[in-house]
């Protein structure tokens, strides 16, 4: 007979070494059901954006169009595909009426499981511009309610895979560029995000072909604060690829903020880095006193241009969260468009979950997208 002394003696390191325990995943002591969210959210905006663009506000086979965004939303907080999804769905019903997705059928108005043929459709009848449109709106939401407040600005860039199946056609809006991140060359797209560094809350998106210049897309951002959001920008904080006269004077006619860019020596003169470097800084510093806007001068080896370059790791902490928690690098999609809905839904996610933070009074979790996704 053998007692519990032995059977905790037989127990032995040697054994638990080779023995394969589960993981089990911990819950958060602090956390809400997903359900929460769309709970404190309003989409309503959705459906107004859709309608100005169609006769109806019905998205694919009769269904709301807000209500297939909440579903496909729902998608990227949990991680699923949209397989997943339509099983979730079909086994849980009442997420039916909890998302709204109730179509004419049978010459009435039902409750129906959306099939996996819906979502793509969907998404095609919305098109480019509404898909900016929502977010756009939805960004305006949150600086309403306070959370975004707009004085310090971030751009940066990542790549993802452009998907590919064995015999099928490839993508051809994708093409081939240098992954800086992941130090490989890779066929895919380019997402650019504009980000508020005090929240590390992205406020715009834009996708390119993952060969195309970063530089090129920051005018078109600074218009969008200019334009929609009207922000009282202090700081504008970029990496090198972003550094030219063009964005500089850009950024300071058109939003009076500082141009925090970290110099980039291409076509300098110099035999090394630093002299490049130094030579870039020379004639950058020229130009500024050519154009009369010398008092926007941050010289870049100074502490005060160091400490607030140094906010960027905001962006490089929102990528993160959007790669682990949000689908970030699952890319399952072909073409632009389609690239385009995968980043607006990735970076609404993280909107989504920082305004139901603040409403249940916790806005230190929000960029804790696991807190409100159980």
């Amino acid at each position: 007979m053998t007692s519990r002394r032995d059977g905790q003696a037989s127990n032995s390191p040697k054994k638990r070494k080779h023995s394969k325990a589960k993981k089990v995943r911990k819950v958060r002591k602090e956390s809400w059901s997903v359900r929460r969210i769309f709970k404190e959210n309003d989409f309503s905006h959705v459906d107004d954006v859709n309608a100005e663009r169609r006769q109806s506000n019905r998205g694919a086979n009769g269904f709301k169009a807000s209500a297939l965004f909440r579903a496909l939303l729902l998608m990227y907080l949990k991680q699923w595909t949209i397989l997943e999804l339509i099983k979730f769905l079909d086994q849980h019903k009442e997420w039916l009426y909890f998302l709204d997705l109730k179509r004419m059928k049978d010459d009435k108005m039902q409750y129906v499981v959306p099939n996996r043929t819906t979502f793509y459709p969907f998404i095609r009848r919305l098109g480019e511009e509404a898909l900016m449109e929502i977010f756009i709106r939805t960004v305006i939401q949150l600086k309403e309610n306070g959370i975004i407040n707009g004085d310090n600005i971030s751009v940066d860039a990542t790549i993802i895979s452009a998907w590919f199946l064995k015999g099928k056609r490839k993508d051809r809006d994708a093409k081939k560029g240098y992954d800086s991140y992941r130090k490989i060359w890779v066929v895919g797209y380019k997402i650019h995000i504009l980000l508020d560094v005090d929240t590390a809350l992205p406020i715009g998106v834009m996708i390119t072909p993952a060969s195309s210049n970063e530089s090129k897309t920051l005018i078109p951002f600074v218009q969008l604060i200019n334009e929609r959001y009207r922000f009282n920008v202090h700081h504008f904080l970029a990496d090198a690829q972003y550094d030219s006269n063009k964005n500089r004077k850009e950024i300071i006619n058109e939003l009076k903020a500082v141009p925090v860019i970290d110099l980039n020596p291409r076509n300098c003169k110099g035999n090394t880095k630093k002299e490049k470097k130094a030579r870039r800084k020379k004639l950058c510093e020229k130009f500024y006193k050519k154009e009369w806007i010398h008092e926007y001068w941050l010289d870049p080896n100074s502490e005060k241009f160091d400490k607030l370059y140094d906010m960027r790791t905001f962006s490089e902490q929102m990528f993160s969260v959007s790669r682990g928690s949000l689908k970030g690098n699952d890319f399952r999609f072909k073409g632009k468009l389609m690239a385009l809905a995968h980043a607006v839904l990735m970076c609404m996610g993280t909107l989504v979950v920082a305004n139901t933070a603040v409403a249940v009074g916790r806005p230190d979790l929000m960029r804790c997208v696991k807190c409100f996704t159980v």
